[in-house]
């Protein structure tokens, strides 16, 4: 089962910096989950909230921030001071450290009605950086799912189900040519990750952190889990 680093090693730094990503990839990290957001001069920046209030206290939304007043906010003092230095990561920059063997699980946090085109610009980087292949692209908005998929019919995509009752998840996910359906811990049931292994979808779980919890996850057949904490592959 495939250990998920949530928004980098996010246990031991802060999450989605390239401080949480160097230390998933120094702990043996496979993949690593991050989520993007775009500014107002359209940067693909990676961030989990729409603005920087959880992890810096800036209140304004990123879609209003041009990317250098963004990356005067500190997003690391929240979880450590020694992390002071740490600033919003661009996607770029994150793929500029990622060896060529590590998957990235890159998640559009909202799509074209907040953030104008950022599908387009998504797979746009995708093909520059010629990291399509090992890149999974998932979304709880699955318009921009709809979107991406019309842009590019190989891009690799993972539901995420949210609110989404299961028969119009697995009618979707049939339509998006979707290859997995990302669940919360609380959602999963032996029935719902039969019925994606009998249609041939994986089943990737979050946030799991306990070593109990990743068993009993591993006993129903999921493929992967995303955790906070890397080394839990590692904990038995």
């Amino acid at each position: 089962m495939l250990v998920i680093a949530h928004r980098g090693a996010s246990g031991h730094c802060p999450e989605n910096t390239l401080a949480a990503f160097k230390k998933a990839l120094e702990m043996g990290a496979k993949a690593i989950e991050l989520d993007v957001h775009q500014t107002l001069d359209h940067e693909l920046v990676v961030c989990h909230d729409n603005d920087l209030r959880r992890t810096g206290k800036d209140r304004r939304a990123l879609k209003n921030l041009h990317l250098e007043e963004a990356k005067t906010v500190d997003v690391g003092t929240w979880f450590d001071k020694k992390f002071a230095a740490e600033r919003l990561p661009l996607l770029s920059e994150v793929y500029d450290l990622l060896p060529a063997h590590v998957e990235l699980h890159l998640e559009i946090k909202k799509g074209s009605s907040l953030y104008p085109g950022i599908e387009e610009r998504v797979v746009d980087l995708l093909h520059k950086r010629g990291v399509r292949e090992r890149t999974l692209v998932s979304s709880f908005d699955h318009e921009a799912l709809y979107s991406v998929r019309s842009l590019d019919a190989g891009v690799r995509l993972g539901y995420l189900l949210g609110l989404t009752r299961l028969p119009v998840a697995f009618k979707e996910m049939g339509e998006l040519k979707a290859e997995s359906l990302n669940m919360s811990i609380r959602q999963v049931t032996t029935r719902a990750v039969k019925a994606a292994k009998d249609r041939g979808q994986k089943v990737y779980v979050y946030t799991v952190n306990h070593p109990a919890d990743r068993d009993k996850l591993a006993k129903l057949g999921v493929d992967g889990i995303f955790c906070n904490y890397p080394e839990l592959d590692l904990w038995r």
